[in-house]
């Protein structure tokens, strides 16, 4: 299986007041440059805002979350008024159209569209007793655990923004190669593909997920289709790092080596070292193994996606 990268942006929700519109209950917005003039090249974003969607209106009475005989949004200057189950109606309403999504954007410290950052007051509102998801968010999590979804704010961090455009591009990949064809072989197909990736951003839990594919007895094949996807998810939301992206570099460079002069090969080796010390960029590594890749004819290093081009070569982590 060859993973091959779209070239039309791929469906995103996002919230809002993020794109510019003054949707927020003062009358602004939260207009982010990294959402609309970068990340738009690949995504095609689209908007969603809870609070205009239930009737509030802009501007509008603020609301805040209390914790009473369970989590509530209600108005901050006027307790009586209560938007609880308006937010998470509209929530289940509009799961068809998060269905078609491949990711979702979402304002941080929102009441409603927050995702680890919003305040969770006493009853009286005195006092914030943790911090944690708004209604929106919370609900859309419950519908698609495996979304890949963050935070507007947190996108402006190139290795946070990398991170979240892996899991887009994979949630998306998912849908296109297996979703219509969920058979154990299409979903150890797809694993494979990605084995080299996964291993770059979290190695025992890679490991442990192929062990489980090397016996689905136990599986239907639905079933099996939605663990797999989930813990693929779960692997790439660990940032990947120097030490185990060189691991899985070092992996594919063992595929190759036998295609290879011994200078080459030490040329090579000299590269993988050079990105393990910080001295050169990953795209300088990947940019050697694709150029030895043609000598190759083992399909299995030929379909690695982690040789596919990376946010990174695309221009979609730099911004300025």
């Amino acid at each position: 299986m060859k993973i091959q990268l779209l070239t039309e942006r791929i469906p995103v929700g996002i919230s809002q007041c993020a794109l510019g519109d003054p949707v927020r209950y003062n009358g602004g917005h939260k207009h982010s440059k990294v959402c609309t003039e970068l990340l738009s090249q690949c995504l095609e974003l689209r908007p969603f805002c809870p609070e205009v969607a239930i009737g509030l209106g802009v501007p509008r009475p603020p609301i805040h979350l209390i914790v009473s005989d369970r989590l509530r949004a209600v108005g901050r200057d006027d307790p009586r008024m209560d938007v609880t189950e308006a937010l998470e109606n509209y929530a289940d309403r509009v799961v068809p159209q998060v269905e078609e999504l491949r990711g979702f954007i979402l304002m941080q410290k929102s009441p409603s569209c927050g995702v680890r950052s919003v305040p969770h007051y006493k009853e009286d509102g005195s006092g914030a007793l943790a911090h944690g998801a708004g209604l929106f968010a919370a609900r859309l999590r419950e519908h698609f655990p495996h979304l890949p979804i963050e935070e507007v704010g947190r996108l402006n961090a190139s290795d946070i923004r990398e991170n979240f455009l892996t899991r887009v591009f994979a949630y998306d990949a998912w849908y296109r190669y297996v979703a219509p064809d969920p058979r154990p072989a299409r979903v150890t197909e797809f694993y494979t593909a990605y084995k080299y990736l996964l291993l770059a951003h979290h190695q025992p839990l890679t490991r442990e997920l192929g062990r489980l594919l090397s016996d689905t007895s136990g599986y239907k094949p639905q079933q099996l289709a939605v663990e797999v996807r989930g813990r693929m998810m779960e692997i790439l939301s660990h940032p990947a790092n120097r030490r185990d992206r060189t691991n899985a570099l070092m992996h594919s460079q063992g595929h190759l080596n036998e295609y290879l002069t011994k200078e080459e090969r030490a040329e090579l080796t000299r590269l993988i070292e050079d990105y393990y010390r910080g001295r050169k960029p990953l795209s300088a590594v990947l940019t050697m193994l694709r150029h030895y890749l043609p000598r190759s004819p083992h399909q299995f290093i030929h379909s690695q996606v982690l040789l596919a081009a990376e946010p990174a070569e695309l221009g979609l982590c730099d911004f300025r």
